[in-house]
């Protein structure tokens, strides 16, 4: 018995969105390889650490969606994500002294946009919650670092910290949602 396997054929749009992707990828890394080249070559500031998480950023976020997290939660919180790293880099290589004010801010927006949709439809969305409850829990940590005199302690770090603990106090009302959720995430009993 002979047994045929085939597969459906491709449509033109995939096909072209793969060989875009290619050229893409290569013209990427081409990019990144010169910018670290002649960031070295001139020896200045690391200037090219921006640019090659930029060019991640955008690789990560166009050219190679996500295929099991794909969601509008989760892609709020890996394009917060890249946005603040690459705040924190530029904080760090190029012009220090500003992100610990900024990315606060970014990251309260992030909280509440995601229970924003999380709350207009909540059947849907719950199962979705994992990134968010990683941004909680993050925005929770940077809050207690501030408070402890690690980072600076300013409006916006007290902002996050208030939004972060009234989401996680949702979570703690809709304990038995979230339980489950994350029973069926781990795979617990």
């Amino acid at each position: 018995m002979k047994v045929e396997i085939t597969y459906p054929e491709l449509d033109k749009v995939n096909i072209l969105f793969l060989k875009s992707r290619r050229i893409v990828k290569w013209l990427f890394l081409t990019a990144g390889a010169a910018c670290i080249i002649v960031n070295i070559s001139v020896k200045g500031k690391a200037w090219s650490a921006v640019v090659v998480w930029s060019l991640l950023t955008v690789w990560d976020m166009i050219f190679s969606p996500d295929s099991v997290e794909f969601n509008f939660i989760s892609q709020i919180v890996k394009a917060v994500f890249h946005v603040c790293v690459l705040l924190a880099l530029i904080d760090v290589c190029l012009a220090p002294g500003w992100s610990m004010f900024v990315i606060p801010i970014i990251l309260f927006a992030a909280l509440i946009m995601t229970t924003l949709v999380l709350l207009i439809d909540y059947k849907s969305q719950l199962r979705n919650t994992m990134p968010m409850m990683w941004l909680v829990v993050f925005s929770l940590i940077l809050t207690v670092f501030s408070i402890i005199g690690i980072t600076e302690l300013n409006w916006p770090v007290i902002v996050l910290g208030s939004i972060a603990r009234s989401v996680m106090i949702l979570f703690v009302f809709f304990h038995n949602d979230f339980i489950r959720e994350l029973k069926k995430r781990f795979h617990t009993n």
